[in-house]
């Protein structure tokens, strides 16, 4: 068999429902809390995100189990984005639950396969990893001026990863992982208007095998 394409496939109604959701319900939230003071925002960002993931870690596994290939390529790297809402606690604290989409990974390669199972068992092993599900988070702040404010990240991801392999550009193969991973970061934001941030994001996440990070630009918007 010769030609294979391995490619990550993203669950989109799904993610796009879920973040409907997300800024309906901040909408709402912001409706009922007119009479007091609103401690609840709305936040977005996208950038560049990655896996730690090498292509030798594939070749190895490919020749540890006698699959003849060539031409080996690997995408490790995708636009990834966060959409969803937060709760202002007091002046240090917030809380945050979005929707995290570290975006697709896949890989080319051509050659030979003798033995479809074992073929299988090694895509399980090496594909690269993503992640993508509701994201809970926990953040301090400090201000470091009237402007400027310094914030830490600790949260807890509920992801999978939806993917499927092409062999022979006929049979395709579908497969998904999942798992819950703790993610860690920070941010550096400053002060546009009296209710709105503009923000530089590093997140990330350990996965099953891999650690997968994303470096972003974001908004926050405070209701009055």
């Amino acid at each position: 068999m010769n030609h294979k394409y391995f490619l990550t496939k993203s669950s989109s109604c799904f993610s796009w429902a879920f973040i409907l959701i997300l800024f309906s319900g901040g909408s709402l939230f912001s409706t009922d809390g007119q009479a007091k003071e609103n401690n609840w925002y709305l936040y977005g960002q996208i950038g560049h995100a990655s896996t730690d993931f090498k292509a030798d870690a594939v070749k190895n596994e490919l020749v540890a189990q006698s699959v003849n290939y060539e031409n080996l390529s690997v995408k490790d790297a995708d636009v990834g984005y966060q959409l969803g809402f937060g709760y202002q606690l007091d002046s240090i604290f917030s809380v945050q639950l979005g929707y995290l989409d570290f975006g697709d990974r896949n890989f080319r390669l051509t050659g030979e396969v003798t033995d479809l199972d074992n073929f299988h068992d090694v895509m399980q092993a090496t594909y690269p990893e993503s992640a993508k599900g509701p994201h809970l988070v926990v953040l301090a702040s400090w201000p470091l001026t009237n402007d400027l404010l310094l914030t830490g990240k600790l949260g807890y991801l509920d992801w999978q990863q939806d993917y499927q392999y092409q062999i022979n550009t006929s049979d395709v193969f579908k497969a998904k992982r999942s798992g819950n991973s703790v993610t860690f970061g920070g941010e550096i934001s400053y002060s546009i208007f009296e209710n709105t941030l503009l923000f530089l994001s590093y997140d990330q996440a350990r996965l099953d095998d891999y650690s997968t990070s994303m470096f972003s630009i974001g908004a926050k918007y405070q209701f009055n």
